[in-house]
């Protein structure tokens, strides 16, 4: 690691503190001090940048030395290696294996997968045809030609299920409905902060599988209207008739409304 460091830096007090982070004892919940042989401080901020410039020496270059004419991608400590058929992914995942023992890692044994990219040109069946990366799950799915019309199947990404539940409950958790004291403007302006970079992610790709999430949005803005205003306590249609009017009046209001067209969705 701190030869790595020093390749890319002329100051000798950066790789002195490096050498400190890597070396400093941890602290057990007792108090006592364990030493560390091995790895990064957990939690410390400097650790994932470490961590990738390590994977960048141990993995990346190592990849288009011995492999150049495979493509690969990498984030962190997830990887997706692109091969040209099922006996040149295991080839290389056994030579990544390898690789990674000699460096002192090694391949995570239930996450570590040879996936099978179907679409409507590639026949037959096989056990994995589906994989996340980035919270994006990359399946077949249903798509249409733009020229033509005509519905295929293609091997496309989209926001994962375990993502998707895990903003749906983000939002919950929100409570808005108890946020009566804010006017819709403030409401709006609060939880847009997190909205915006959800679904400026998460809509790069196959927009249309953010909808869930646009509806339980939906959800808790008309339980929070129905809190706040005693005329739609006792209508859940008429709560919603306003969520369709906000909508009318504001469409940007909330950020998540350009991905709903109707208050239903």
């Amino acid at each position: 690691m701190l030869k790595a460091v020093a390749r890319h830096t002329d100051q000798k007090w950066i790789v002195l503190y490096v050498e400190r982070w890597l070396k400093a004892p941890m602290q057990m919940p007792d108090g006592t001090l364990a030493p560390r042989v091995k790895g990064t401080p957990q939690g410390s901020p400097i650790s994932p940048c470490l961590a990738n410039l390590f994977l960048h020496y141990g993995l990346d270059v190592w990849m288009e030395r011995t492999f150049p004419i495979v493509q690969f991608e990498r984030f962190a400590d997830d990887a997706v290696i692109h091969c040209v058929s099922e006996s040149q992914a295991r080839l290389v995942r056994d030579a990544v294996a390898r690789r990674l023992v000699e460096v002192g890692l090694e391949l995570h044994p239930d996450k570590t997968r040879i996936v099978y990219c179907k679409d409507s040109r590639r026949r037959g069946t096989y056990e994995e045809i589906s994989f996340t990366f980035c919270g994006y799950t990359f399946r077949p799915r249903r798509a249409y030609d733009r020229r033509t019309g005509e519905a295929f199947t293609g091997f496309l990404p989209a926001v994962s299920p375990g993502k998707l539940t895990a903003m749906s409950r983000r939002v919950g958790s929100w409570r808005l409905h108890r946020r009566t004291t804010l006017d819709l403007h403030d409401l709006a302006a609060g939880i847009n902060l997190v909205l915006r970079g959800w679904f400026g992610y998460f809509t790069a790709f196959y927009p249309t599988a953010v909808i869930p999430l646009c509806e339980r949005i939906d959800r808790h803005l008309v339980r929070w209207a129905r809190w706040k205003y005693k005329r739609l306590a006792r209508s859940g249609r008429r709560a919603w008739a306003w969520l369709a009017g906000v909508r009318s009046r504001a469409p940007e209001l909330f950020v998540h409304l350009r991905y709903c067209s109707a208050p239903s969705c």
